[in-house]
């Protein structure tokens, strides 16, 4: 006998296909309704929960990394976009001379 899913259930199992990730990213994003942000967010903090200690402090460490990559990344392309502009200007410069 199959019993039937209620529309939670069945937005739960969705989100155990797709990970936490993906759910993460929509929830930022904003794309859920209401309801299923409600239900989204319970669904992280139940995961949330049964994590370790140790779990948690290697995701949080994971993105502080990933962080100070793309803060590195971008303290490159700043000088990079400069030194790129000011070539442009001698040359024009030199051109119009």
């Amino acid at each position: 006998m199959r019993v039937a899913m209620t529309n939670e259930e069945r937005f739960i199992v969705s989100c155990r296909e797709v990970g936490e990730a993906d759910v993460r990213d929509k929830l930022s994003a904003g794309r859920f309704s209401e309801r299923k942000a409600i239900w989204a967010s319970s669904w992280l903090e139940k995961l949330e929960s049964a994590k370790s200690d140790a779990t948690k402090d290697e995701e949080r460490t994971s993105r502080l990394e990933s962080s100070r990559n793309a803060n590195l990344n971008f303290t490159y392309a700043i000088p990079a976009i400069f030194i790129v502009l000011l070539l442009i200007g001698i040359t024009v410069f030199l051109k119009l001379r």
